[in-house]
């Protein structure tokens, strides 16, 4: 059995120490109840800036500059490093690394330590709207890790709308998708467009994938709380944090649910085993004529610019 703890908490914009030390006491919460995996918001080390990133605000990105750090070698990931030996447990969270090549240049990284120290981290591929002001984009080496809770694989908010991504992560092998997030809801409510949209995209890369989906999103104003461990059998939230600070813990069997899911719950239909991927071509061949790409759409299929 594994026991899995989510956290929905906010940010600082401007000031990493409190933002760190926060942290740390849902890591000794977490340690009390024997967590094996917590699991922290999209960049909640160095804040999302003022506005989430909605719009661009030149000192959210200076700011970020200079809170951004290495990665392993810097002294949040160190600090993390000790929390995780000592307490034999793996932690995972966002924030801004800075690229050792260039002095400039940061990217948005999900990190992972564990008890043997440093396992690995990802930089975020798909930035949205100002995002991409602020950041540099990974390349798309989606990673997974082989850990003693299972296999885990890392993708960063805005990923989980393309479904190849954590596809990629599940044909990898994983078996834990972790998505640290920070994601809006505008009114505040369940019947918020981007909640459901939150939420349906969680559960539809854990069910399509037959694998867990652990969602950590940051909460406050206009943003959307909820922080969820998704199952892999159909329609499965296993734990929520709601819309307020807190944490969620669960736990579970992560191979008898991933054997239930693909054995048992869609009558033995296994989506993995079953994909025909040589039928596939059309989808590769499509990207070379996508206007975002740089190149015309054949047919009639118009896109806006």
């Amino acid at each position: 059995m594994v026991k899995i703890a989510t956290v929905c908490m906010s940010s600082d914009p401007r000031d990493k120490v409190l933002n760190r030390n926060n942290m740390i006491a849902y890591i000794e919460k977490a340690a009390e109840q024997q967590a094996n995996l917590i699991v922290f918001p999209e960049e909640i080390l160095t804040g999302v800036g003022t506005t989430s990133m909605q719009q661009f605000n030149p000192e959210d990105k200076r700011y970020m500059q200079e809170a951004s750090e290495l990665v392993p070698e810097g002294e949040s990931t160190q600090i993390f490093i000790d929390l995780a030996k000592k307490h034999d447990m793996y932690i995972c969270w966002g924030m801004a690394e800075r690229n050792p090549e260039r002095f400039d240049a940061t990217h948005n990284v999900a990190v992972l330590v564990g008890p043997e120290g440093y396992v690995g981290k990802y930089r975020k591929v798909h930035l949205p709207l100002c995002e991409r002001l602020f950041h540099y984009p990974g390349w798309g080496d989606y990673p997974v890790f082989d850990t003693r809770i299972g296999k885990i694989g890392l993708e960063v908010c805005y990923d989980k709308c393309f479904p190849e991504v954590a596809r990629t992560l599940a044909l990898k092998g994983a078996q834990i998708i972790l998505g640290p997030t920070c994601w809006p809801n505008i009114t505040g409510t369940l019947d918020d467009y981007d909640h459901k949209v939150h939420t349906i995209f969680s559960q539809a890369r854990a069910n399509e994938n037959m694998v867990f989906f652990v969602d950590s999103n940051h909460c406050g104003p206009f943003l959307g709380g909820h922080s969820m461990i998704v199952g892999p059998n159909p329609g499965q939230i296993i734990a929520t944090t709601g819309f307020d600070e807190g944490m969620a813990v669960a736990e579970v069997d992560i191979e008898a649910e991933i054997k239930h899911a693909r054995v048992i719950a869609m009558g033995g239909s296994d989506i993995l085993r079953d994909r025909k991927a040589g039928s596939y071509g059309e989808l590769t061949k499509f990207n070379e004529f996508n206007p975002y790409w740089g190149g015309p759409v054949p047919g009639p299929c118009q896109c806006e610019e």
